[in-house]
């Protein structure tokens, strides 16, 4: 007779073993049947898998109900958590802007982290988490704005503060603005920056010469294209042949500013009288090089050939550099960006009027050519309104200060 321990592990009844199988044997395998088939056996229409969901879910049930109402807290933000919180925005709002603006964003971010960790450091403000930043750590943040940028940079700066504390359910900005209505300086009109014309006629007139002929000839042609048809940098070094049309003169914008977003690519900027040869020799310099290469064509007008033969368009960092290598053969620093109000300035200066202008830079109305492109000089301000003053004969004479 066996005893109490050797009776079966799964009998409901200790005093019943079934089929005489004890532990040992169930375990050992001496049997031929399985478990499922003796769970089928003991309670009939459960399966092995569905009794282990079965008690998987009674231990969850059970540790719930051990939880009860204890109140799950926040989930932290790190050691870091500006970072972390930017870091967030920027994910969730990459495929809202284009490649180069996000990076902008990015930067942008991190400066304000920047100005965050130093006040900080200086004990100004108490921390530079963005759930916990208070009306008084805001303050010396416009503060320190005041102190160390213009108003339109410190503008700019607070409204990129204001989306991260935005993003983590933090308004203190918001109400400041509400309760002060002026936490800066209001924005003043900047002054346009435009390349001198000294500077501009040396780096037209081509007295340099860079040590690479293909660099040099891609150079000196951007730099003349973009005087002449005021095209922002990445359109111009992303404009293809077949944009470039000499017989009327213009180029076609296949890759602006905003594209799929406001425009689509289609419209066209006028490319300015005079640079009609240069525009020739280059287009021949391209064929020779790319027949060096042993390509027959490529669609980018300015094609870039890296060192180990490939031919493809030029990168914004190889731009920058052509840039640099351009500057310190000519000993004259500019910017890619500043041809284009040259040309727009150059443009009003010669008598066209600021509809016209815009039309050229593509604008969709005056105000921004006007903010940030081409205004009226004060000196034709003047001689016009003299002008204009002269021709009214019917206004009243000045009437001489008797003398004592």
């Amino acid at each position: 007779m066996k005893t109490t321990s050797e009776r079966h592990y799964f009998s409901a009844d200790p005093t019943e073993p079934v089929d005489s199988f004890t532990c040992q044997e169930a375990y050992t395998g001496i049997e031929t049947r399985t478990c499922e088939q003796l769970l089928q056996q003991l309670v009939p229409g459960v399966s092995l898998h569905e009794s282990e969901r079965k008690t998987s879910d009674v231990q969850e049930d059970s540790v719930e109900r051990r939880r009860g109402h204890r109140k799950r807290g926040a989930r932290s933000m790190g050691c870091r958590p500006f970072v972390t919180a930017c870091n967030n925005l920027l994910r969730e709002t990459e495929p809202y802007y284009a490649e180069s603006t996000h990076a902008e964003r990015k930067r942008k971010f991190r400066r304000v982290g920047e100005i965050l960790a130093d006040l900080k450091a200086h004990g100004r403000i108490s921390t530079t988490s963005p759930k916990k930043l208070t009306e008084s750590d805001i303050g010396e943040f416009v503060r320190w704005l005041k102190e160390n940028v213009d108003a339109t940079t410190g503008a700019h700066y607070l409204k990129f503060l204001d989306e991260i504390l935005q993003s983590v359910g933090n308004n203190v900005v918001t109400r400041l603005k509400v309760k002060r209505r002026n936490l800066l300086p209001k924005v003043s009109a900047k002054s346009i920056r435009t390349i001198p014309a000294d500077s501009l006629e040396a780096l037209l007139s081509g007295d340099y010469c860079l040590d690479d002929n293909w660099w040099n000839s891609v150079g000196r042609t951007a730099i003349i294209l973009c005087s002449h048809s005021g095209l922002r940098p990445s359109e111009l070094r992303l404009a293809k042949l077949k944009d470039l049309d000499l017989s009327r003169m213009e180029i076609t914008v296949s890759c602006p500013k905003g594209m799929k977003r406001w425009t689509n690519g289609t419209e066209a900027s006028p490319v300015m009288n005079g640079c009609e040869l240069v525009l020739e020799a280059y287009l021949k310099k391209r064929d020779e090089m790319l027949r060096e290469a042993g390509i027959d064509e490529h669609e980018a007008l300015f094609p870039f050939r890296s060192q180990n033969g490939k031919v493809g368009y030029w990168s914004s960092a190889m731009w920058s550099k052509l840039k640099c290598q351009l500057e310190l053969a000519s000993g004259i620093r500019f910017r890619w960006k500043d041809f284009r109000p040259t040309f727009a300035q150059k443009c009003k200066d010669g008598g066209a009027n600021i509809e016209s202008v815009s039309k050229a830079m593509r604008h969709k109305d005056t105000k921004t050519t006007e903010a940030y492109y081409a205004r009226i000089r004060s000196e034709s301000a003047f001689s016009d309104v003299r002008a204009a003053w002269q021709v009214r004969k019917s206004l009243p004479q000045p009437i001489a200060i008797p003398s004592d």
